[in-house]
């Protein structure tokens, strides 16, 4: 009876967690022409979110992969890669861009407020989010070839689909 109970909490936490919504934030640009990016000026947007800090070894490992998948979708605007920093010194952001070369926005997220609606718990964590707001696929660490293609495969997904914003 208690792994019958253990098993239907796994499955509840399982499901909230894919019908998670994130509300939409606005975040200070640290590459490109600076200013703030927010989410609300894109309302078809498919949001792939790299979670990471600036010293973070394999966070920066996911670096490359991270703009290969930017080049990938970079023909369909509705596709959003994030680098979403958690660091607060500006200069360290200056460096990390300089090093890696970002082609997606990067920004930086010090006060939490998108990493706390992710619930992130380990770096980097990447998150893809359709138009409403819902995390459709997450993984934590340093991607593989497994994490590299559910990323991928939740986009073009969300591509087919196309954005049904709920009235």
């Amino acid at each position: 009876m208690r792994t019958l109970g253990l098993t239907a909490l796994l499955f509840i936490t399982l499901i909230n967690f894919n019908l998670f919504a994130v509300s939409p934030v606005e975040l200070p640009i640290m590459n490109g022409s600076g200013g703030n990016y927010k989410m609300t000026d894109h309302p078809e947007g498919i949001f792939v979110v790299e979670a990471y800090f600036l010293t973070c070894p394999y966070c920066n490992q996911n670096a490359p992969r991270v703009n290969a998948l930017a080049s990938m979708f970079a023909n369909d605007s509705r596709v959003q890669v994030l680098d979403v920093g958690v660091d607060r010194d500006d200069a360290s952001y200056a460096t990390w861009i300089k090093k890696h070369n970002p082609n997606h926005a990067v920004l930086k997220d010090s006060s939490r407020k998108l990493i706390k609606q992710l619930g992130t718990s380990g770096y980097p964590s990447t998150y893809v989010i359709n138009c409403q707001g819902k995390v459709v696929e997450s993984t934590e660490g340093a991607w593989g070839y497994e994490e590299e293609e559910a990323i991928i495969a939740a986009v073009e997904k969300l591509q087919k689909e196309g954005c049904h914003l709920e009235e």
